[in-house]
Order: C-alpha cells, then structure tokens, then sequence
C-alpha cells in the first residue's frame, strides 16, 4: 500500500510542477537568462521546505567524508546543468515534449546505476535506451533544423536532462553513503548553492513575482519529495526511474486540453507510448 500510494503521489506532483512552469513560461513575457534567478529562487523555496525531511529520518552524518564531498560536488555541478537548461528552454518547449526529452535521465541514471551502484544492466534496458532515443527523435519535428540538427532550446532540454541523471545518481548514492536525510540535503544544498553562485555572476534579476517564486518552489518540492520517497520505499533506482515515466503521457494529454499544446498531437501521443514501452523495459 504504501508503495502504491508512493506512486501517485509521485504522478500527481511530477505532472502538476511541470505544466505549471509551462503555463507560466507562456503567461510571462521574456525569459533568458533571468530564468536563472528565478531557479535559484526557486530552489531556496525547495530547501526550506527540505528541512521537514528531519521528521521522516533523523539528520546523521556518516561515510567517507571525501567521498560525500565528491557526490556532493557532482549534484552541485550537473544540478546547474539541469536547472538552466530546463528553466532557460521552459519557453520554447512544451510541455509534453520537455518532459520526455527530460526523461533521457532514465538510461542515464540506469547506466551509472549499474557501474557503480551495483544495479544490473541488461539487454532490455538497452533495447529501452534505443526505443526512447527513437521517440525523442519523433517527437521532435518541431525543433528540427536539419535531418539530425535540433534547434537551441531542444538540445537545452536535452542537455538538462542528462544532467538529471548525473543528479539523481549521484544524489542516490549520497543516500547510500550518508543516509537518507542527509544524502538528499547535501545534493539540494549543493544545487542550490552552485546556482545561486551562477546567478550572481550573471547579475539578471527575474521579473516573477514572490508569490510565483513561492508556488513554482513549493510545487518542485513535492515533486523532489516524492521521488525521493518513492526511492526510500522502493530502495531501486533503476526501477523507481522506469516506472515513474508513464506521466509523460499523462502530460501530453493535459497539455493539449489546458495549454492547448495540440500541434503535431498524434505524433507525439504515439510518440510517448513509445518513449513509455523502452522506459518500462529498462525497469
């Protein structure tokens, strides 16, 4: 029971944070690199709110040293990555097609996964690999500029997402060297940190208000919670990564009814079927 309740609220909070940053991407008029800013912002909101994880488990200490330092380091640095990448492209992208291409992370975190965390690759998982690399490919007529060349904020999407990966997997394995609540702090803490030190060298203040800073980074947040939950109780990262992705689909179909994002729609519903048949054979 507790896994399945895992699940949906995993569902529930992954399909709302990001159609909600679309929807407010198209509201807002410019973007840029202030969009950097307002990440930032947005992850102060995210650990504040991270510091109710002291109720699940208790803050502890433990592990190497160095080696929490390392993966510490690695969130921070992949965690700019995936942060500019994804709020700079927000904009350009929709919905649908950003949280697919976002999901390369899946391989991503499966292969570093299987290197150095002991999880098993297999042959299916390559096939998966192979199917979403497909349908990332089909779902991109509109940011083609060329048989294999993607415009700007495409390749933005996809540069985010496998810093996702390196994320995830290094915040996984902080989880297994510290412990959960503080594996999962050090990577927030990090990402916050390494953004907040690039948006004081960009010097762009965003234009979003307080209170869309608050909403964007307390609707993150959930999302954040409930993977990391969700890995608790699950305790595999190849799996949890698989099976969550199925929200593509049920993000492209509210994208089309509350954004009207419906240009190509048929495509990119067969699109992410594909996308979700490789990804569950990668669980």
């Amino acid at each position: 029971m507790a896994t399945l309740l895992a699940y949906i609220f995993y569902f529930i909070a992954a399909s709302a944070s990001p159609l909600q940053r679309r929807w407010l991407a198209l509201k807002r008029t410019g973007g840029g690199i202030g969009q950097i800013d307002f990440a930032f912002k947005t992850t102060l909101v995210i650990i504040t709110f991270g510091l109710s994880l002291f109720l699940i488990q208790p803050f502890k200490v433990s592990g190497d040293i160095r080696a929490i330092v390392a993966l510490a380091v690695i969130c921070g640095v992949a965690g700019v990555g995936f942060w500019v990448g994804s709020f700079v492209a927000q904009k350009h992208v929709d919905a649908g097609i950003t949280t697919l291409v976002s999901n390369i992370y899946t391989p991503i975190t499966i292969i570093l996964a299987s290197v150095f965390l002991n999880e098993k690759l297999t042959t299916l998982q390559i096939v998966g690999t192979a199917l979403l690399l497909f349908a990332i490919l089909l779902i991109s007529k509109k940011h083609r500029i060329g048989r294999f060349h993607f415009d700007k904020y495409f390749l933005l999407m996809v540069v985010s997402g496998v810093c996702l990966g390196l994320v995830l997997s290094a915040e996984r394995a902080l989880q297994k060297t510290t412990g959960f609540t503080a594996g999962t702090l050090f990577s927030w803490w990090a990402q916050s940190a390494s953004l907040g030190l690039v948006a004081l060298m960009v010097r762009k203040k965003t234009t979003h208000t307080k209170k869309e800073i608050f909403i964007t980074g307390t609707l993150q947040f959930f999302q954040a919670l409930s993977w990391v939950l969700l890995l608790l109780i699950v305790g595999n990262l190849s799996l949890v990564s698989a099976v969550t992705t199925f929200k593509v689909v049920v993000i492209f179909v509210i994208a089309a009814l509350l954004l009207n994002e419906r240009e190509d729609l048929p495509r990119k519903i067969l699109g992410s079927l594909i996308a979700v048949a490789g990804l569950l054979l990668m669980k």
